[in-house]
């Protein structure tokens, strides 16, 4: 037999060892002592939680361990706390309790002898040494391994099933469970993954210990019956990077690659299973609607760790991700057109591994690092313009929630958003109406000139640094020139070939000017309005039509005229007086050469 004071510093370090978050352990004390009262009022057990972690969250409470023997001590503040007590297993979870400490315990451990003869519960009070757990995330340890096995007992899970069930309200981050019988309890969260006013983002708590009070009474600065709940909250995030910023709504052209970043963190994973019969799940879903195609994968890391692909078909190990591409589905509950590509991205067994790691541990992927996904796609031939709206792309992610059954929940993510605008114009005579075919045009950014594939219906880099080649034009139809499917921002539009029969001097140049009119305050596209505004390039002269005094189109669209005659230019003021400055010297010029020619032969026949 120990002695006395021993076994009260040893089950009090046990309890201790475990009191932090969801496994808090509220100390008691191990020994041989006075007998307990008769008469005790019935014991409570409160449990405690930061924002969301206990709202609307159903927790069930099952006693492993009935106290005897206690005895108690007045202090010189006049307050009396426990000194000491003893721990009894309950006849109905001893079998499992029996089970789960053969598997915690060193290998070749005797135990079930002596004082501790059929008395697992009371054998693990004692062993504090043994039977510790981390104060830290992710709380592991043999005490943790021993409650999380004895949960899952089948006598263990025959008393729960039986057990009251006590519901937090929707608005209240504290629970108490009443009317109980003091002793060691294991407070088990039942919440189904589907309950109302519950934060799902919050995984359910882990199998928490803790043991009531002893006759109303505390042991010297540990308050017994209470319990820190801590869930860990986990997210889904996306975002587009673009110019090494991180966007939730862009404008791109048809044809560019458009890279999206997928972010989470790492759950705690110690108290759940991965076995086949209970395999641990954390997949993110990624749907893209019908304007976007997949392109590659461009990382997936978790803290330090980069993961590879595993081979189709083959399960992802620890250090791989699995994924599987769907075409031809649904964007959502309106898409009739089953256009839409979505990706899962299958984590599970890395997560898992890397949420048995302690936060603090100096590995490479480790409980809450940070989980990040980067592929690319392109914008498409069936993008959404922005005048009908733009292309959007969500994630969702599954994950198990409750350790107690690995029970999988669904959180929706963010909504990104891709954007692309249209303009245009009609070539048209010098009368301003009358369409006109036969001139071409190219379009450009800088020095770098953009071409549009009619195959694959893709915008594409053309010319750059010199000048535009056939393949650089476009030539319209009927006179009508279209640009779509470009991102937001200003292009050069130049005229290289006029109509047959039309001045090749006189040819337009002007800027169209595309802007995004519906941002937030970070720059993010939030909406389909945007403004398009031309304006004139030549000098001297102005050949676009049709436009409001600020530069954008009036009913019926901007138009672009060619002229016959220098004297159809649209001149006014100075510029006018100029040109016709040149035209004069011209004709002077031209009766000079005239005059001087016919003198030249006038001489030859003298």
């Amino acid at each position: 037999m120990k002695k006395e004071g021993s076994e009260t510093m040893t089950f009090r370090k046990l309890l201790a060892g475990v009191a932090a978050a969801a496994t808090l352990l509220s100390g008691m004390a191990f020994g041989a002592g006075s007998a307990m009262a008769g008469e005790v009022e019935p014991a409570t057990i409160t449990l405690n939680g930061e924002t969301g972690a206990v709202k609307g969250h159903t927790y069930k409470a099952v006693r492993i361990g009935s106290y005897d023997h206690a005895s108690f001590v007045e202090k010189d503040d006049g307050v009396t706390y426990v000194e000491s007590l003893t721990v009894n297993t309950e006849a109905a979870v001893a079998t499992g309790a029996t089970t789960a400490l053969n598997a915690a315990v060193a290998e070749g451990t005797t135990w079930n002898t002596g004082d501790y003869q059929d008395n697992p519960v009371g054998y693990v009070a004692s062993e504090s040494g043994y039977f510790t757990s981390s104060p830290n995330k992710p709380w592991s340890g043999n005490l943790r391994n021993f409650v999380s096995s004895l949960v899952r007992q089948a006598d263990f899970q025959a008393v729960l099933a039986t057990a009251t069930a006590y519901t937090a309200g929707t608005d209240s981050d504290t629970l108490t469970i009443s009317g109980l019988e003091e002793g060691l309890y294991v407070v088990v969260d039942t919440t189904v993954s589907n309950a109302e006013n519950v934060d799902h983002t919050q995984t359910d708590s882990i199998p928490m210990l803790v043991g009531t009070k002893v006759s109303g009474k505390d042991f010297e600065g540990q308050t017994l019956g209470v319990v820190n709940v801590k869930n860990q909250t986990t997210y889904i995030d996306k975002v587009i990077v673009k110019n090494n910023k991180e966007w939730v709504g862009t404008t791109e052209r048809v044809g560019d690659t458009v890279t999206f970043k997928l972010t989470s963190r790492v759950p705690l994973t110690v108290g759940y299973l991965n076995t086949d019969e209970k395999p641990y799940r954390f997949s993110i879903g990624d749907t893209m609607s019908k304007g976007l195609t997949f392109q590659q994968v461009t990382s997936v890391t978790i803290g330090k760790k980069t993961l590879t692909e595993a081979d189709d078909g083959a399960t992802a190990t620890a250090d791989q991700y699995q994924l599987t591409t769907t075409a031809n589905q649904k964007y959502d509950t309106t898409d009739t057109e089953r256009k839409a590509t979505s990706l899962k991205f299958d984590l599970s067994n890395a997560v898992y591994a890397a949420g048995q790691n302690a936060v603090d541990s100096k590995v490479d992927a480790k409980a809450e690092d940070t989980i990040t996904v980067v592929y690319t796609a392109i914008l498409n031939k069936d993008a959404v313009h922005a005048v009908n709206g733009a292309n959007p792309n969500k994630v969702t992610l599954d994950y198990t929630h409750n350790p107690d059954d690995n029970t999988e929940h669904h959180v929706p993510g963010p909504e990104v958003k891709v954007y692309t605008y249209d303009f245009g114009f009609l070539k048209v005579k010098a009368d301003g109406q009358t369409s006109l075919d036969g001139a071409k045009f190219v379009i450009k950014q800088g020095d770098q000139y953009f071409r549009f594939n009619t195959t694959t219906g893709l915008w594409e880099n053309g010319t750059k640094g010199a000048d535009p080649v056939d393949a650089d034009k476009f030539t319209g139809t009927d006179g009508v020139f279209e640009f779509k499917g470009l991102a937001e921002g200003t292009y050069d539009v130049v005229e290289t070939d006029a109509p047959a029969g039309y001045l090749s001097t006189t040819k337009a140049k002007f800027q169209v000017v595309i802007t995004s009119t519906n941002k937030d305050e970070d720059g993010n596209v939030r909406g389909t309005g945007h403004e398009i505004k031309f304006v004139n390039g030549n000098t001297g002269f102005n050949l676009l039509t049709n436009l409001n005094e600020d530069g954008t189109a009036k009913d019926g669209g901007a138009k672009v005229k060619n002229l016959k005659s220098i004297t159809q230019l649209p001149l006014t003021g100075a510029a006018g007086i100029a040109i016709f400055g040149v035209m004069a010297a011209l004709v002077i010029g031209a009766g000079l050469a005239v005059g001087m020619k016919r003198r030249g032969i006038a001489s030859r026949l003298a």
